[in-house]
């Protein structure tokens, strides 16, 4: 599936707060994705970040009418469960392009919210576009710039879900062998512990043995693995041209999840692409599937190559990672 992500997640006006705005293209047509916002039953199979499902959905097709989601998941680098209800108001229906609604949380419905709804205004619009569909998503505003972030990054976990869904429900549409992808959503199962896993994504001596395509090594691997540190790594390819790697953890709990920022620079320090990657760890099995969300945020004409290769380069790179952590576990 291809589906294109920019994210703009800024201040608004001094005293008016912060804002959200996300535009995501999906494979579907509009109709299809507009049904899978409004009706419940469908609504309920993606709604939620990552780790949360919901367990009731209800809403209205008139202005004045309520809408109400409740969902149930784990606590961010928790195994402790928790409850959330979040509603509001519908403002403004207008199918299928726009839907427009007060957000707010639920105290009531929820275990674990400690103060009640603080209301804003999320506005949807649906673009038909050649056979896909062109969402683009704003809710504002944000008394912090914590709170926004923490919404950016559960709004985005959600429509990572979304695309997943829309690929369910039209298994016969798939991407052309040479679309060049915007972002990538990968499983993978690994017969070993959930905290070997993690620890051979996050230990610079231990990503340093499978980081990279297939023949591919990492004479540097440097990795501060904590919210705000750094990445830099250096690949080698079979040439011997090096490709430096810089990027940061954004959100780090062990051994759950993490989120950082990277992308290749050229000589002059810069980068040509950045990407956001989202890695989830999830006990299974008696083993960990891994899922990993990458979304392309930035991009230059130099960076075509590298566009081209992300798909095939992500799933050598997991095909290595399986590889070690087999050898890892007969040793």
């Amino acid at each position: 599936m291809s589906a294109s992500l920019t994210n703009s997640a800024v201040a608004m006006q001094p005293g008016q707060g912060y804002e959200i705005s996300i535009t995501r293209t999906f494979d579907a047509p509009r109709e299809l994705v507009w049904k899978a916002w409004t009706d419940p039953a469908m609504a309920k199979e993606w709604m939620g970040p990552r780790g949360f499902t919901p367990t009731e959905f209800t809403t209205s097709d008139q202005p004045g009418g309520q809408w109400h989601l409740t969902m149930v998941g784990q606590r961010p680098g928790s195994d402790q469960p928790v409850k959330l209800g979040q509603g509001g108001t519908v403002l403004e229906v207008r199918p299928p392009e726009l839907l427009k609604y007060t957000f707010g949380w639920d105290s009531r419905a929820s275990v674990g919210l400690a103060d009640g709804p603080k209301e804003n205004v999320v506005t949807v619009r649906f673009e038909e576009q050649g056979g896909k569909t062109v969402m683009h998503f704003h809710q504002a505003p944000f008394a912090t710039e914590s709170e926004r972030d923490g919404h950016n990054g559960g709004w985005n976990s959600a429509f990572d879900c979304f695309a997943e869904f829309m690929l369910r429900v039209q298994p016969e549409r798939k991407a052309a062998a040479d679309e060049v992808p915007s972002e990538l959503h990968l499983r993978r199962f690994f017969a070993a512990p959930r905290q070997m896993v993690f620890d051979a994504w996050t230990k610079p001596e231990l990503v340093r043995e499978w980081w990279g395509p297939k023949g591919f090594t990492n004479p540097v691997c440097e990795m501060d693995a904590r919210g705000g540190g750094a990445i830099l790594i250096h690949m080698r390819g079979p040439d011997g041209t090096v490709y430096p790697m810089t990027g940061r953890f954004v959100e780090f709990y062990p051994p759950y999840r993490f989120h950082f920022t990277s992308g290749p620079v050229d000589k002059e320090g810069r980068q040509i692409l950045e990407t956001w990657t989202s890695v989830f760890f999830e006990e299974r099995d008696g083993g960990t599937e891994v899922i990993v969300d990458v979304h392309v945020t930035k991009s230059t004409p130099a960076a075509a190559f590298a566009l081209k290769g992300m798909r095939e380069g992500w799933n050598q790179m997991l095909d290595r990672l399986a590889e070690f952590v087999k050898a890892g576990i007969r040793e």
